[in-house]
């Protein structure tokens, strides 16, 4: 196995909605491919496949999987050719989060598909008040909290001031996990696998995340490259902070997520306990455990939705899937 290759969640069910890291990564990107046709497991299987194609021939490969079902991909990058992999019927795969210079192509698969293209954006809209409860509850308890701004208001930020977009962002972001179908599913031990040094913030929920913020703001100023690793409870929180090029990390336990398995090396900040609040935060336990479960409903809503639509199965030719895959490794390897 090419111990080079990545696994992420670009995507998340969140407090604040179902949300997207993918126009981040479209500015990596010179050429898209948007799968079309047959089923979200059929369109799983043809990125897994075109990945192992991809391994074969010694490039590293970043997958990326849905947020409502871990075991199902929702597209590839390959950033030494520049080219990404999204399934087309992903929130984000639509123009207005396009940028200039990507080129798209859309890939047809064998097999029909009967889910419309917003399918992903309609289910959502459903869910949306089991995740307005999730953000209600997690508002009353989470010390120092904001209002969640506006999805659309957080997009035209993002791309607001034009010289921004001119040159490569040090800063890469994801979701260090999502709840799921299959509950709650994060990727911490993954990420954390290339790291030589771990720095661990403890305390009460939600303590560090200013300090997390403070490092971040440092570490852009020392021009390091980051991968920050955002919380599906909140996500303006960041879970883990990676810089690479050193092969440091600093994880924030206080946003809510389970502790994890302490190392020689770690160098432990504790930030102790908000004794202003102890009956509050006594509660927060309580009401974690009924954002999970809620976010986990959302979950298994939008993986019934995908079991009905597959109620047929997958068939594919083999002849068809390589064919595709020839044509995007033929086409990628062109601009290169």
């Amino acid at each position: 196995m090419n111990n080079k290759n990545r696994h992420f969640f670009a995507s998340a069910l969140t407090c604040g909605g179902f949300l997207s890291f993918w126009p981040d990564l479209f500015k990596e990107l010179k050429r898209l491919y948007l799968l079309q046709g047959s089923t979200p497991r059929g369109q799983s299987l043809v990125i897994r496949m075109l990945g192992l194609a991809l391994e074969d021939r010694g490039l590293p490969t970043n997958y990326f999987h849905r947020a409502e079902d871990p075991m199902v991909l929702e597209g590839l990058t390959v950033s030494s050719r520049a080219f990404g992999v999204l399934c087309y019927d992903h929130p984000c795969a639509n123009r207005d989060y396009f940028l200039a210079h990507l080129k798209v192509s859309i890939l047809e698969l064998p097999g029909e598909n009967d889910l419309p293209k917003d399918y992903m954006s309609l289910k959502c809209e459903k869910i949306e008040h089991i995740l307005q409860s999730a953000r209600e509850i997690h508002n009353s308890f989470y010390p120092g909290c904001s209002a969640q701004l506006e999805t659309e208001v957080i997009k035209k930020a993002a791309g607001w001031i034009q010289e921004f977009q001119e040159r490569e962002s040090n800063l890469k972001r994801y979701f260090a996990g999502s709840v799921t179908a299959l509950g709650e599913v994060d990727l911490l031990n993954h990420i954390l696998c290339d790291c030589r040094k771990r720095y661990v913030i403890k305390g009460s929920p939600g303590m560090g995340s200013e300090v997390m913020q403070e490092i971040l703001v440092q570490a852009l100023s020392c021009n390091h490259k980051v991968k920050a690793f955002h919380s599906w409870i909140e996500p303006k929180d960041r879970v883990v902070l990676f810089f690479p090029e050193i092969q440091v990390a600093v994880v924030d336990l206080t946003c809510c997520y389970n502790d994890i398995s302490s190392l020689p090396g770690d160098i432990v900040w504790d930030l102790g306990k908000d004794e202003r609040m102890p009956d509050h935060l006594r509660k927060a336990g309580k009401k974690l455990q009924e954002i999970k479960s809620l976010l986990a409903q959302t979950g298994r809503d939008l993986d019934v939705s995908q079991e009905e639509q597959e109620k047929e199965g997958i068939c594919f030719i083999e002849g068809e899937i390589n064919e595709i895959i020839s044509r995007v490794l033929k086409e990628t390897a062109e601009n290169n």
